[in-house]
C-alpha cells in the first residue's frame, strides 16, 4: 500500500501569495495597534466636548480630536506605503524570475550549439556555417539583455549621463525605424506588418542625447511589434505643437486599461494580454523611456481605449533659434 499517494500534497506557495499574506498581517496589526486605540480616543474627544463645560475641557478636547485625527492621518500614509513597497517587492520577485527565464534560454542554445560542433556532430560546412550564426545571433541577444540591465541599473542610481546636441528629430525617427527593421522583416513572417511614417516639414531642432533618445523611440517601437497581432499596423508620426515637438507611435493592439495606463511607466509593471500571457519583456521598457525623456526636459503620455490600439505621445522642447519667437 502506497502511503504516499493518500498523502494531501500541498500547493507551494506563490510569491503573489507570499506578499498578499504579509499585506494582511500589516493591515491586522494596523487594525489592532492603530485603528482601535485612534477610535477610542476620538470618541473620548468628541465626549470631551459634548459634555465639557470649562474652557480646559473645551482644550482638552480639541487637542484629543487634533491628535487623533493625525493618527488617522498618520496611519493612512502609512498602510498606502507599506501597500506600495510590498507591491514593488512583488514586482522585482517576478522581474527576477522573468530575467533569469529570458537568460537561461539564450545560454541553453548556445550550449547546446558549442557541444554540437565540439563532439563534430555536424559534418556538412552548410550546417556548421548555419550553427555559428545561431551562436552568433544568441550571444547578441544575451548581450542586448544584459546591457539593458546595466543600463537601467546606472539610472536607478543616477548615474547616467547625457550628453545633449542640437538634432532634427525626423533623423532621430529614422535612424529608430532602421533600428527595427530586422525585427520587422522578422515579423512578416507571420503576418501582415505596415509600418507607416509622416514627419512634418521644417521642424525644429531638439536638444537631445541622441543614441540615448533614439533608445527610447527604439523601446516604444519594440512595444508596438511585441504586443500587436500578427497583422500589426504602427504609424509613426513627428510634427510641431506650438513650442514642442511631438513624437507619436500608433499600434493596433489590443489596448491598455484605464487603470493601467499611469502605472505602465513605472519599474516592473507590464500589462499582461490574456490573449498573448508569453510575450517576453522584463517590464523595464517603458520605465527607461520615462526616464530618458524627463532627463531631456520631456514628457511622455499614453492614450489607448482597450480593443483600439495605443498611441504614445513623446513631447520635448524645441530649440528657439536666435531672431526668432
Amino acid at each position: 500500500m502506497d502511503l504516499a499517494a493518500d498523502v494531501p500534497r500541498t500547493k507551494p506557495r506563490s510569491a503573489r501569495d507570499f506578499y498578499t499574506s504579509k499585506v494582511r498581517l500589516a493591515v491586522v496589526l494596523i487594525m489592532c495597534f492603530a485603528v482601535a486605540p485612534g477610535a477610542m480616543m476620538l470618541t473620548v474627544g468628541i465626549m470631551v466636548l459634548v459634555f465639557g463645560h470649562q474652557t480646559q475641557d473645551i482644550v482638552f478636547g480639541v487637542l484629543i480630536l487634533a491628535l487623533a485625527l493625525t493618527l488617522v492621518v498618520g496611519i493612512t500614509f502609512t498602510f498606502l506605503y507599506v501597500r506600495r513597497a510590498t507591491s514593488i517587492a512583488k514586482l522585482q520577485t517576478e522581474f527576477v524570475q522573468k530575467v533569469s527565464h529570458d537568460l537561461r534560454t539564450p545560454l541553453t542554445s548556445i550550449r547546446m550549439f558549442v557541444e554540437t560542433l565540439k563532439e563534430g556532430r555536424v559534418k556538412d560546412p552548410e550546417k556548421v556555417a548555419e550553427c555559428l550564426q545561431l551562436l552568433s545571433q544568441e550571444s547578441q541577444r544575451l548581450s542586448t539583455m544584459v546591457e539593458r540591465l546595466l543600463k537601467w541599473a546606472s539610472m536607478e542610481a543616477g548615474k547616467r549621463n547625457y550628453n545633449p546636441t542640437h538634432a532634427r528629430p525626423e533623423e532621430i525617427v529614422n535612424a529608430a525605424l532602421a533600428a527595427i527593421d530586422p525585427q520587422v522583416a522578422l515579423a512578416r513572417r507571420d503576418g501582415r506588418v505596415d509600418v507607416e511614417r509622416e514627419i512634418a516639414e521644417h521642424l525644429p531642432y531638439i536638444d537631445v542625447d541622441v543614441p540615448a533618445f533614439t533608445e527610447a523611440l527604439v523601446n516604444v517601437l519594440q512595444n508596438a511589434l511585441r504586443y500587436t497581432g500578427p497583422d500589426k499596423e504602427i504609424r509613426v508620426r513627428c510634427v510641431k505643437r506650438d513650442k514642442e515637438v511631438e513624437i507619436m507611435v500608433r499600434d493596433n493592439g489590443p489596448g491598455i486599461p484605464k487603470h493601467a495606463q499611469r502605472l505602465i511607466f513605472e519599474k516592473f509593471y507590464r500589462v499582461l494580454d490574456p490573449a498573448n500571457p508569453n510575450v517576453e519583456g522584463t517590464g523595464l521598457g517603458l520605465s527607461m523611456v520615462h526616464h530618458i525623456v524627463s532627463a531631456h526636459s520631456g514628457r511622455v503620455t499614453v492614450d489607448s481605449d482597450l480593443g483600439k490600439g495605443a498611441s504614445f505621445h513623446i513631447f520635448l522642447p524645441a530649440v528657439v533659434e536666435r531672431g526668432k519667437n
